[in-house]
């Protein structure tokens, strides 16, 4: 090998481990499907409002589906949103309950981290998550969407809003 193409290799190394060395860890997750099965809607005109720092479920998100194969979900949430409060933000997760009953949020899992909408509050605006699965096996499971304040938050209202989950083939 020339002493120019050792230095090239040499030099595109330490620019890799330079760049891993400073880059943020995150995690990538790429899920694809072919088919929706499945779907679900649920809407509500009525608002909610709750201060809890803990998560809690709007109350008629829950929605359920039964799969007869193995399938993958993709879940929506959109809402006219507010966020009363000096400091911090409202937070929205959408979880899944499995067949044995065990409460798992959606990927990215990141629990209060994800920002809704923050505060002060405003007059309202419109705001989405949306979150997927790993492949699900059959069975019956059910969803929901839950919010939280969070960091000096005092309030979250949510209204006008649509919950969509969808069963996809994998």
């Amino acid at each position: 090998m020339s002493m120019f193409k050792r230095l090239l290799v040499v030099t595109a190394l330490a620019g890799s481990l330079l760049l891993a060395g400073t880059a943020a860890y995150a995690i990538v997750t790429v899920r694809s499907g072919s088919v929706t099965d499945q779907q679900q809607f649920v809407h509500d005109t009525n608002p909610f409002t709750t201060g809890s720092a803990a998560f809690v479920t709007v109350p008629t998100s829950w929605t359920s589906m039964t799969i007869t194969s193995p399938h993958m979900f993709d879940a929506r949430f959109t809402a006219e949103a507010r966020c009363a409060g000096n400091a911090g933000w409202c937070s929205v997760r959408i979880i899944l309950v499995t067949p044995a009953g065990v409460i798992t949020e959606l990927d990215p899992v990141v629990g209060t981290d994800f920002a809704f909408d923050s505060a002060p509050a405003d007059t309202g605006e419109g705001h989405a998550i949306e979150r997927t699965s790993a492949v699900m096996a059959p069975g019956s499971y059910r969803f929901g969407v839950q919010v939280a304040v969070v960091g000096g938050a005092t309030a979250a209202w949510l209204d006008d809003w649509t919950f969509t989950v969808a069963a996809v083939r994998p």
